[in-house]
Parts: structure tokens; sequence; C-alpha cells
């Protein structure tokens, strides 16, 4: 149901359009990108970013089949105009999700919350505000997505205030130009895994602290 158009973008460079080399005579667990758990053979990762893929992404496409996949990583293709579908919600073996600069638009579905194992959460729309997210999606995200390490989403319409309930593991928390507004709570300031902040471009009010002993492995922070 997609065709394969590898143009050069600002964000892949030269693409590289791994679907072209995958052959039907041979096993699919040889095909570039595709990556298979050794003694089951079962499909665990999917890694076709900047592909070159274009295209409606449709919720009758068999990926949502592959309930053994791990790591998913669409970034850099072109699915502009589709929805991302509540059917992702079902793939709950999930660790990684990639959908940056994929050219998805509309609501993220609340189904996203319940990949319980997602430990990478990377969302990034090609038009600002393309995508949207609810406040009370959010807050499901923080209360369901309890083992996410990184939690990127760029220009995506988040519209609320940041709940209290971030957790401890998080070592990525990117969500510029969000929209976010009201009290930047005092817990983000006590993340002791926290390697990347990056909360800029929004409306948050509230003190920063003069030290911030809780960010001991701090390394790259924009408030």
């Amino acid at each position: 149901m997609f065709t394969i158009n590898p143009i050069a973008s600002d964000y892949c460079g030269s693409p590289n359009p791994r679907t072209l080399t995958w052959n039907k005579r041979t096993h699919c667990c040889s095909w570039s990108g595709v990556h298979c758990e050794d003694t089951t053979g079962q499909v665990i990762e999917l890694r076709l970013s900047c592909s070159g893929i274009q295209g409606k992404f449709h919720s009758n496409t068999s990926l949502f089949q592959i309930s053994s996949l791990r790591r998913l990583d669409l970034a850099g293709n072109d699915f502009s105009g589709s929805l991302i579908s509540p059917r992702f919600g079902e793939l709950s073996s999930l660790t990684h999700l990639d959908l940056w600069r994929s050219g998805f638009t509309g609501v993220i579905p609340a189904e996203i919350s319940h990949l319980s194992k997602l430990q990478v959460l990377h969302i990034w729309t090609v038009v600002a505000y393309g995508l949207r997210l609810g406040s009370y999606n959010f807050e499901l995200l923080l209360n369901n997505l309890t083992q996410l390490r990184e939690l990127d989403l760029l220009f995506v319409n988040i519209s609320s205030s940041i709940p209290r309930n971030f957790f401890s593991y998080l070592t990525t928390l990117g969500l510029p130009d969000t929209q976010l507004h009201g009290l930047l709570p005092g817990r983000v300031f006590h993340l002791s895994n926290l390697e990347y902040l990056c909360l800029s471009y929004n409306s948050l009010t509230g003190p920063i602290p003069s030290k911030v002993s809780g960010l001991q492995n701090l390394q790259l922070h924009a408030l």
C-alpha cells in the first residue's frame, strides 16, 4: 500500500530505501531493517527510518498483526495526512516507538498509553501542532507508561499543565514548543536519571532552583 520515493531531506539527508532490497523469495529475517529473535524467528524490530516510504498509513495494515514487535522506527518517512491509528496500542510488546517527522496528523490516540512496556517514545510533527495530545491523554501517558526512559514530543500540541507524576526512570524529557502552561512541578528537578531536559518555548511558570543537585546526570538542558 506504500510507494518508495527516495528523495533527500533536511532530516534524513540521503535516504536509505531499505524495502527496495526486500525479496519475497528470501526469508524476511534477512531483509534490511528487519530483525528477528534468534530462537523463535519472530520479527522483533522494524528499523525503517528514512526509507522513502510514502502513502496513507491505514489501520488495516498487516503491521499491526506482528504482536512480537518490540521496536518500530518509521522516522523520516512520508505518511502525510495519515492519522496515528489506535491500533498502535495493540503492539503490546513495543519498547521503542519512533514516529519523528513522518507526516502523521490529528489526535495522538489514548491507546498509545496501553503500551506498558514502552521505554522510548519519539513523536515530532512536520507541521507545527499538526498533532495534538489532549490533557487527559498526556496524564494517561505518564500514569501508564511507567517504563519510559525517553519521552520526546516536539511541536505536538499538548495544551495542558505538566502533571506531577513524572517517573524517576526518565533519561530524556523533551517537550519543547508543545503549548504547555501552568506551574513547572518541582518534581522535574529531582529526576536523578535525567540526562536531557528541554521545555523551551512554552508558558510555564514557577521558580527554578539555584541548585539542582537532584539532576546530577544532566548533560544538556533548555528551559
